[in-house]
């Protein structure tokens, strides 16, 4: 099979499963509301639920191990920042980590056709270059995590499959100087062998396995600014980027 051809059957299969999950989700959802349930939250665990079936029944996504998982959910609320080498770590985030919101800056995910139902999974979009959505966005993540929901984030705001960490920008940093919360940085390694910015082809055919690592919380520091949180963390994320980058 072609990688155009593979490609294709990958983004159809996980159309199909985000079209099901709709239906599913949907419906479990209304049952919630009903009850009295968040129906954000009910929305969002059955999404990831198919999400973790995409990972697990895609060709060229082999084992997905997670390092150091008692850094996973074990503190609520969290702001999660993570490297980023592919579009598949969306995914592969919102899949493990529970009741989260996060952001995108890709304009699909707020077309009026989806009704919005990226929200309900927990993505707001955020217009690049547009301060006011920037504000409105962050106030929103702010309000999250003062409800104790977590937050994932990725700071270097593209994918970069290098060894070296992009500039980092500040938003997650903001937020956890501000909302005194803890910052869980995480590496991925592996996506970025299966497809990379400027292609939606993959470039394997072979089973590639992924590995996430959740390193220790770093917390905030009493009158930290801002820029001196965001140095601490991002010290500590390239030490790990180098030394298990392939």
């Amino acid at each position: 099979m072609s990688s155009k051809l593979l490609s294709a059957y990958i983004y159809g299969f996980f159309i199909f499963l985000m079209v099901l999950a709709l239906f599913v989700a949907g419906t479990f959802t209304i049952v919630v509301w009903i009850f009295g349930g968040d129906p954000r939250w009910s929305f969002q665990v059955v999404v990831r639920f198919f999400w973790r079936i995409f990972l697990k029944y895609t060709p060229v996504i082999g084992n997905v191990t997670i390092h150091n998982p008692e850094n996973l959910n074990r503190l609520q609320p969290a702001i999660y920042v993570s490297s980023h080498q592919s579009s598949i770590d969306f995914v592969l985030l919102g899949s493990i980590i529970k009741n989260f919101l996060t952001i995108s800056n890709h304009p699909i995910s707020d077309l009026a056709i989806f009704m919005k139902t990226p929200r309900l999974v927990g993505v707001y979009y955020m217009e690049k270059n547009n301060p006011n959505a920037a504000i409105t966005v962050f106030n929103r993540l702010s309000k999250a995590l003062q409800n104790n929901i977590n937050v994932f984030i990725f700071p270097e705001g593209t994918r970069n499959y290098s060894e070296t960490l992009l500039p980092f920008q500040k938003g997650a940093f903001r937020l956890s100087v501000d909302n005194q919360v803890p910052i869980v940085p995480v590496i991925i390694n592996g996506t970025g062998k299966i497809v990379t910015k400027g292609s939606n082809i993959t470039k394997t055919h072979d089973f590639t396995n992924i590995n996430v690592t959740f390193l220790s919380p770093i917390y905030p520091e009493k009158e930290e600014s801002v820029r001196g949180l965001m140095n601490r963390v991002k010290e500590v994320m390239q030490v790990e980027v180098t030394r298990n980058f392939s």
